[in-house]
């Protein structure tokens, strides 16, 4: 008997020292996060718009010189605009959040506009100038760089950018005499802008992207030719374009449907 009583007396003691239930940690649970990495190609379609400065200079000659300021100040500034569209292929490389890539696209701007001007002499007569600029395609090299939010890419990116610059302008006044320039020139320039992507599925992404491109100064000197032919003078002209573009696009990723790993 006392060696039962002694038995039970230890039992509930030993009860009492284990602890009333077995606490576990549960594993922690976090939706996968989109893998922007690899090959990707697609289309874009947008609006492009621009400007693009034209100066107008007599550079010598007696009559020409005489009228230099009021020639001068019908130096037009034109605003071209235009349709754009096209495809883009690129690479990304996804560290963590942060992607690095690099894109290479062309399109189809269409950029256009004309500009006719007319004005008097101060010392009598009057002329009349014109002047256009025509801008068809842009292509651009472009490092890219972004952080990822699941399946939204917010991204900057800058590089190389290329297009034909077109211009044409003619020159008349009352005394017989006139000039014409034109050329077709293929620029290189700079490109810089931002954007944002989301993946709607594994492979197709949608983006909305903004892009800014300055081509530098192109000059061209004609000779002013009176009415027997003759040379009096030059015209001297410089023209720029800087040019924007807003577009929406779509990419089709090939990597497949792939997470990232942190």
């Amino acid at each position: 008997m006392a060696l039962l009583m002694a038995m039970s007396g230890v039992a509930p003691a030993t009860a009492a020292d284990l602890p009333s239930r077995l606490v576990t940690k549960a594993p922690s649970i976090s939706d996968p996060t989109y893998n922007w990495g690899g090959w990707y190609a697609g289309g874009q379609i947008g609006a492009a718009w621009g400007t693009s400065n034209v100066g107008n200079a007599f550079v010598n000659g007696t009559t020409p010189i005489a009228n230099q300021q009021i020639f001068t100040a019908t130096s037009p500034q034109l605003s071209p605009t235009g349709f754009s569209g096209g495809g883009q292929i690129g690479y990304n490389h996804q560290v963590d959040r942060w992607l690095f890539g690099i894109e290479a696209d062309a399109s189809y701007t269409g950029l256009r506009q004309s500009h006719n001007a007319t004005a008097a002499f101060p010392a009598g007569g009057a002329f009349a100038t014109t002047a256009s600029v025509t801008s068809d395609w842009m292509a651009t090299l472009r490092p890219r760089a972004g952080y990822a939010v699941d399946r939204t890419l917010f991204y900057v990116t800058g590089g190389l950018a290329l297009t034909d610059l077109n211009f044409a302008s003619s020159y008349s006044d009352t005394t017989g005499q006139s000039a014409s320039a034109g050329f077709g020139k293929t620029k290189f320039g700079w490109v810089a802008g931002a954007g944002i992507e989301h993946a709607f599925t594994q492979n197709w992404t949608a983006k909305v992207e903004y892009l800014y491109a300055d081509f530098g100064k192109q000059s061209v000197t004609t000779p002013v030719l009176s009415g027997a032919g003759a040379v009096n003078g030059l015209v001297a002209q410089d023209v720029d374009l800087k040019t924007n573009t807003l577009r929406g696009g779509l990419n089709y990723h090939f990597s497949g449907p792939q997470f990232a790993k942190y």
